[in-house]
């Protein structure tokens, strides 16, 4: 894709922003841009009224700080057009200690954000999408890109991806964000994709630490999910509609303080290809489902659910896979030195799965034993 650049934006200068007259953004040579200045008021200019197509070149280790909404919950102006910033290792950043509640960044549904090397910080949505909402049919596209310490009320304490919208997210971080309601790190709903993303110490209120995913399709390539915590279900992912792939992943030391699903609660489709699944906890009473607890379609090639716990009180079973009504294929794939409070503590079934070349063995205090159905080749 080309971008158009501007070759000239003196007539930036008698912009007025907020009130305030703005400080010019400056257009580079050909092919580089729109240099912004580290300056709040130019950024808040530029994007304003930056062409559709433009890219805007932000102040390299600039941080820009943003102290008011510019309209209603957004911090920036929203992007309803195709625009590309490069942030050359700056940050946005919401001046929490002052500042009202608002998001950074807002896409429309017209809109095509793309971020480049840029951390987005403090946003605080009081709806959805705490650092980016992306409206239905927008499209968001972030490579090197930290969301850090957002916070929504409800969804995507990071990101909120609307059913209907796009986001493609490569060689990024979502770190300490918090959903009131799910999904700590992003609230997934539409057609996404990353590949070699880190989501580490998200929190949600209920559903999905690191990510929930209602409805859409989503690929997650070389990706990890660690240390997230929910206080429901799905301590790394919760999966409710849509079609889930992880591709040579990692989801790995999430917890949740409920019941159910301390890496991933799955009622959809789910595969997970050459991706591992351990060290994720369940803490509640009667708790199910260390590892994976799912009630629909779940499929494992080359993939490994190891080491994972139910430990709250009651009957808490299946430390590695709680599967009730589901149907589970475990194909060259592995459910090892799991365990939970009572047996079985590999896996919990009342269905039949299909397995092809795999094995169950090692976990506490039994593999299989204690499951209404027991899984065939599965011994102890």
């Amino acid at each position: 894709m080309r971008y158009t650049t501007l070759s000239g934006i003196a007539a930036l200068a008698t912009v007025v922003v907020n009130g305030v007259s703005a400080v010019p953004a400056v257009a580079g040579g050909s092919g580089s841009g729109i240099s912004v200045p580290c300056d709040t008021t130019a950024l808040i200019n530029a994007i304003a009224t930056a062409p559709a197509g433009s890219t805007l070149r932000l102040a390299r280790r600039c941080t820009y700080h943003l102290t008011t909404a510019y309209s209603g919950d957004d911090g920036l102006p929203p992007i309803d057009k195709q625009l590309t910033i490069e942030g050359r290792d700056s940050t946005i950043v919401r001046d929490w200690q002052t500042a009202p509640l608002f998001r950074i960044f807002h896409v429309t549904s017209t809109g095509d954000l793309r971020l480049d090397d840029l951390t987005i910080r403090r946003g605080n949505a009081p709806d959805d999408g705490g650092g980016i909402l992306v409206d239905a049919s927008g499209k968001l596209k972030l490579n090197k890109v930290t969301l850090d310490n957002n916070t929504a009320a409800s969804e995507g304490g990071g990101v909120d991806v609307e059913s209907g919208a796009t986001a493609d997210i490569t060689r990024s971080e979502f770190t300490f964000n918090t959903a009131g309601s799910t999904g700590g790190g992003m609230q997934s709903d539409g057609t996404v994709t990353t590949d070699g993303v880190e989501f580490t110490g998200n929190f949600a209120g209920s559903h999905g630490g690191a990510i929930d995913h209602d409805t859409g399709d989503a690929v997650y390539r070389n990706t990890t999910l660690k240390n997230n915590l929910i206080g429901s279900d799905g301590g790394g992912i919760d999966i409710d509609g849509g079609t889930v792939q992880f591709i040579n992943s990692k989801i790995i030391n999430n917890t949740t303080t409920g019941s159910e699903g301390g890496g991933i609660w799955n009622g959809a489709s789910l595969t997970l290809i050459n991706t591992e699944v351990s060290g994720n906890v369940v803490r509640g009473s009667t708790s199910e489902g260390g590892g994976i607890w799912n009630d629909a379609t779940l499929v494992l090639q080359y993939s490994s659910v190891d080491r994972n716990s139910v430990n709250g009180g009651g009957t808490s079973q299946g430390g590695g896979i709680y599967n009730t009504g589901g149907t589970v294929t475990l194909d060259h794939s592995e459910v090892n030195k799991n365990d939970s409070t009572v047996a079985p503590g590999g896996v919990y079934t009342d269905t039949q799965f299909t397995v092809n070349q795999s094995e169950i063995r090692r976990n506490i205090p039994t593999n299989c034993a204690g499951s209404p159905v027991i899984v065939t080749g599965c011994v102890g």
